[in-house]
């Protein structure tokens, strides 16, 4: 995964091909519970979740959720 920026240069013959980490379904379901649970916090702040964009960073019991403003031009 460190390696992907290597791939910025785009081959014709890996268009439409996506890289992600490999992640067990429970994983998975905390990830989304975690994300959901701060767009909710979010929202009863009183502010617009299409703004931001939020992110689980860490690893195993370190985990945490940070949101990232996006730029209007790629919302």
């Amino acid at each position: 995964m460190s390696n992907l920026s290597n791939l910025r240069q785009p081959i014709d013959k890996f268009e439409g091909i996506g890289i992600s980490h490999d992640l067990h379904s429970k994983e998975r379901e905390e990830i989304k519970s975690m994300v959901e649970k701060a767009k909710q916090e979010h929202i009863a702040n009183e502010v617009d979740v299409g703004n931001y964009r939020f992110l689980v960073v860490g690893k195993g019991p370190r985990k945490q959720v940070i949101k990232h403003k996006r730029n209007n031009s790629s919302a």
